[in-house]
């Protein structure tokens, strides 16, 4: 069993940056986004967890850091060596290929990997973005921004519209 509440202080009390913007809300509502979505695909909700707690926290910046990914793939064998928490070799590939590809692709064909993706995505209005349809990896994904632009969801409301959302 992971204690995703200990994996979560150490990982934020380890994180380079203390950012306005990939931090520690964030970090949250990727996990509720992953959460959502995993509930209509199967998606392996141990990852996407684990994905929103490790795929921003070796960030130096909120600026383009394009290796803030693979960093984050650093992280996790660093903690997984320390015994922080353990897992399995097949969840482990597609933890370290989330937080790996993340910013660098748009779709993989893994379920998983794919939510993850999407499950950051769908909190772009955080810093002025509205998520595209086109741009999200899964059907769900698309579901759902199809949903909040047809209702005309603010940019800032979001993340609230998110937590109210119903498939």
């Amino acid at each position: 069993m992971i204690d995703f509440s200990g994996l979560l202080d150490y990982a934020y009390e380890q994180r380079l940056y203390d950012s306005m913007y990939h931090g520690l809300e964030h970090w949250n509502q990727v996990e509720f986004n992953g959460l959502l979505l995993a509930s209509k695909t199967g998606a392996d909700i141990t990852v996407v967890r684990l994905f929103a707690l490790f795929h921003d926290c070796r960030r130096m910046d909120d600026a383009y850091d394009a290796e803030h990914g693979p960093r984050a793939e650093e992280f996790i064998k660093r903690c997984l060596a320390e015994k922080r928490f353990e897992l399995d070799e097949e969840r482990l590939e597609k933890l370290c290929s989330a937080c790996r590809l993340h910013t660098k692709t748009h779709k993989t064909g893994d379920i998983t990997i794919d939510i993850c993706f999407d499950a950051d995505r769908l909190d772009l209005g955080r810093v002025g973005i509205r998520p595209m349809e086109d741009k999200m990896a899964t059907e769900a994904g698309r579901k759902i921004v199809a949903k909040m632009n047809r209702a005309d969801v603010s940019i800032f409301s979001q993340r609230e519209w998110i937590r109210n959302f119903r498939f």
